[in-house]
């Protein structure tokens, strides 16, 4: 494997492990004053809430923003009235082209402190 690539994923890996101990560490500040919850499980909810919102935060808004959708919708309602050709959606979608924006680092970090989350859960419960 290419070096930067394994350093890149190390970095990911040590930023998504320090946010979950300062994560877990803060349930268990807040969390021992209060006996109905336990930090073990504030951290298991943390960790599936954070799972998905890393997937939503990797996938992002694709390529068509809402002035195109917009425009795809109005040039189509102008077809639908006038009978005349217009520009059409298929033209306003051909022009934006497929530019993932989500925040990709963001995402991954997410979804990696939620899997250790809940691995730190499942390790202190069983304990």
């Amino acid at each position: 494997m290419n070096k930067r690539i394994l350093l890149n994923l190390a970095l990911l890996i040590v930023v998504s492990l320090v946010l979950a101990l300062i994560i877990f560490f803060v349930n268990l500040w807040l969390f021992s004053s209060h006996p109905e919850f336990t930090s073990e499980e504030i951290s298991f909810l943390e960790g599936i809430v954070l799972i998905p919102s890393g997937i939503l935060f990797l996938l992002g808004s694709g390529g068509i923003n809402r002035a195109s959708s917009a425009a795809a919708l109005l040039a189509a309602a102008t077809e639908a009235i006038t009978g005349s050709k217009t520009v059409g959606p298929s033209e306003v979608y051909r022009r934006d082209a497929w530019k993932p924006r989500g925040f990709t680092r963001f995402g991954l970090v997410l979804i990696i402190t939620g899997i250790i989350l809940l691995i730190i859960c499942f390790i202190s419960v069983s304990f």
